[in-house]
């Protein structure tokens, strides 16, 4: 009986190990499932989260991409407007908002003003309004709907005064930089359109306020840039004044130039101890006596900066009489050449002595400064073809003789082309000779000098000229009747002017 109850509880000891082995192959005890659910929902609610991360984020961006743009769509609307039309409409003053999520916080109201960039580097700016105008732009445009957010757009026009367009030296700004006749002193200068849109993060909450500015800066095109701090501005340039002279009273006429503005003051030092402050370019001055003086011209441009002529010894004879006193002498223009095309040309001089100075003259009563003497001297003529005329007079103690002068012509203009060239040949022997006829220019030129013809041969690129052909409208040409030549013919002036080619012949 006992053994069978043991028998009995060693195999129910053994089922159950048996069991045991079964479970441990089959399957998690009631703990690590726990375990192991608490884990998938701990990685599930990262996951989750991480979803709603994106979502959020995705979100956000397609809000900005809206936001931006509306913002586009309404700068067009500035940008389709001409700049006298950009203005805002509004018939009352814009008012300043107390909350700092709306753009008009930004809005002075008493002033008028508007600070682009909310308390940024920029300064705040004049607002440009215009009750009633048409076309113009309205402050307060219609909201955009996209989605489930709502946009609202503020536009504003302001007054800026460009840092760039024509800041003088002093830090100041011009009275008129656009050259428009109007007072720019107060930054009137270029127009900025500000586009601003706002929105909520969570629409129908008063959570999460987004913003985003777009500003353009809109000119009329005639504002004269010279660069910050004027930096970019060219001084003017100065040179010896020219003068007339009747006895003592001497009329001048300066010499100066700004090649990106203009000369706005020329003071004078008249070298006698009596100086003229912004005494503009032709002043007239009476001296005491006779004598050399020596002319110090100051100029200033709008830029603010100035520039003198005090090193280029700029002298001036003034006498009792006008002149006569002093040697006399020659001049030749270009050797005496009756033509020139040329402005520069080459002067020879002539005195007896020889004299000290020298001056020049177009006319015979303006003269230039004095200058060393000197047997030849390049000159520059007036420009404009025609007869030119350069006196000189030369100077011995202060006291110029008579002028004496000398004239050319300038010609910068080419007869018209010789037309019609046509040739007829005939063959003897191994030659075969070529007469060829043409057309004078039309209307034949008074100064016609004769007329060049070039060949060259058809197998060649090298052109030579028949230089039995040089007068009348017809020559004739021989080679070798194996050959053929093509033909051109031109004008020549007695200037030396050369026409354009008339047309080709083939022989």
């Amino acid at each position: 009986m006992e053994k069978s109850s043991r028998a009995r509880m060693r195999g129910c000891r053994g089922s159950a190990f048996l069991r045991t082995l079964d479970r441990d192959e089959g399957g998690f005890t009631l703990v690590e499932s726990i375990v192991a659910v608490t884990i998938l929902a701990v990685g599930g609610f990262a996951v989750a989260q991480s979803l709603l991360f994106g979502l959020e984020t995705s979100g956000a961006s397609r809000q900005r991409l809206a936001a931006r743009g509306a913002a586009e769509q309404h700068m067009e609307l500035a940008r389709a407007l001409n700049y006298d039309s950009l203005v805002l409409d509004d018939n009352d003053p814009i008012p300043h908002s107390t909350d700092p999520n709306d753009p008009d916080y930004w809005v002075d109201q008493d002033a008028q003003t508007f600070d682009p960039d909310g308390d940024g580097p920029l300064e705040p700016e004049p607002l440009f309004r215009i009750a009633g105008a048409s076309p113009a732009l309205s402050h307060l445009q219609t909201p955009v709907e996209a989605g489930n957010t709502t946009y609202s757009i503020y536009m504003y026009v302001t007054w800026v005064d460009s840092p760039t367009d024509g800041l003088v030296s002093l830090g100041t700004d011009e009275a008129d930089g656009d050259g428009n006749g109007e007072d720019d002193s107060d930054g009137k200068d270029v127009k900025r359109t500000t586009v601003t849109v706002t929105w909520r993060d969570t629409p129908g909450t008063t959570q999460g306020v987004r913003l985003l500015t777009m500003s353009s800066l809109f000119t009329p095109g005639t504002i004269a840039y010279k660069g910050a701090d004027g930096a970019a501005n060219t001084p003017p340039t100065v040179g010896c004044p020219t003068y007339t002279a009747s006895g003592l009273d001497v009329t001048f006429a300066a010499s100066v130039s700004d090649s990106d503005g203009t000369v706005t003051s020329i003071d004078w030092d008249f070298g006698d101890g009596a100086t003229l402050n912004d005494g503009g370019e032709t002043p007239t001055h009476t001296y005491a006596a006779a004598g050399t003086y020596t002319i110090v011209n100051t100029a200033t441009d709008d830029g603010g900066d100035s520039a003198t002529n005090a090193g280029q010894d700029c002298e001036i004879v003034v006498t009792t009489s006008g002149g006569g006193a002093g040697p006399d002498g020659s001049i030749s223009i270009a050797n005496g050449a009756a033509y020139t095309t040329q402005t520069q040309v080459t002067l020879l001089l002539d005195a007896p002595g020889p004299p000290d100075q020298m001056q020049f003259s177009d006319d015979g009563s303006t003269w230039s400064a004095p200058e060393a003497y000197e047997t030849s001297r390049i000159y520059t003529i007036s420009s404009g073809d025609g007869t030119k005329t350069v006196y000189v007079r030369f100077i011995e103690g202060g006291d110029p003789g008579t002028p004496s002068s000398d004239t050319i012509v300038l010609d910068t203009t080419a007869p018209d082309a010789p037309s019609s060239l046509s040739a007829t040949s005939s063959i003897s022997g191994s030659d075969k000779t070529v007469v060829l006829t043409w057309s004078a220019p039309f209307p034949l030129p008074s100064d016609l000098a004769g007329y060049q013809v070039w060949k060259r041969k058809t197998t060649s690129t090298t052109w030579q000229q028949v230089t039995s052909c040089t007068s009348g409208t017809n020559c004739s040409d021989t080679f070798k009747k194996q050959d053929s030549y093509e033909y051109y013919v031109v004008a020549l002036d007695q200037a030396g002017n050369v026409s354009a080619q008339s047309n080709h012949i083939t022989q």
